[in-house]
């Protein structure tokens, strides 16, 4: 009853979809502000058939994405979408984009709630409380030792050695993973490995940055880019959880 696509899980389908839906929704901002643009006199007009299917893909991947009813991606795509319309039209056009996207915010709560029978942030929820017992227990592993620290305790090893550690509620809740990208970059890796992943997603960010801030008068090009920089945002605030 939650979308899979070809993934085989809805969690997967729901990531893929966020960063997907990240670049065509840069696109077709990238695409509206050229429109302006060209009705300036400054460059050439982007078609309405281009904005149109732009549109049209956008809505589909964002019900898509609803249809998943995956929490952590669907919040993370719209920080994302929010993020693109600042940067790429500025703070005006953010105020309407937020009042635009507020009903429809709205009505996916509804839907989340009709569906799961959960809050968006429900602290009762099952798998909420099991996110942060993996929280408490990857931290704890990860500064139980100096070794721990500064290597982790190895790719896996908690599939074999839980309980030694006292993981998975002394084996009560199923096994599974830390559900939170950087806890498990420690807890497995140690903090060296979680520095050297921020330290790429930092030059990734630059990257785009700069890459922004060029005169570039293809559309094309900048909604790549702004697709590409809310796609990060997106990835790193979803993986958090």
């Amino acid at each position: 009853w939650r979308s899979k696509g070809f993934y085989g899980h809805y969690t997967t389908y729901a990531e893929v979809l966020q960063l997907i839906g990240s670049l065509a929704f840069g696109l077709l901002i990238a695409a509206f502000a050229g429109r302006r643009a060209a009705k300036g006199g400054r460059e050439k007009e982007t078609s309405g058939r281009t904005l149109a299917l732009l549109l049209f893909s956008l809505a589909g991947i964002g019900l898509a994405l609803l249809l998943t009813v995956t929490r952590a991606p669907q919040l993370a795509f719209v920080i994302a979408a929010g993020l693109i319309v600042l940067i790429g039209l500025g703070v005006r056009w953010f105020a309407v984009a937020a009042l635009v996207i507020l009903p429809l915010v709205a009505g996916g709560l509804i839907f989340l709630q009709q569906s799961r029978n959960v809050d968006f942030f429900d602290r009762k929820d099952e798998s909420t409380r099991y996110r942060q017992m993996m929280t408490r227990d990857g931290l704890r592993l990860w500064t139980e030792s100096p070794r721990h620290f500064v290597f982790g305790v190895g790719m896996e090893s908690v599939q074999r050695h839980w309980r030694e550690w006292g993981l998975y509620d002394k084996g009560w809740q199923p096994m599974g993973h830390f559900h939170s990208t950087p806890v498990q970059l420690l807890a497995e890796r140690g903090l060296p490995a979680l520095l050297l992943w921020l330290g790429i997603l930092a030059i990734y960010a630059r990257t785009i940055w700069r890459g922004l801030n060029e005169q570039n008068s293809d559309w094309r090009s900048r909604g790549i880019l702004l697709g590409c920089i809310g796609a990060a945002v997106g990835f790193v605030l979803s993986g958090m959880v």
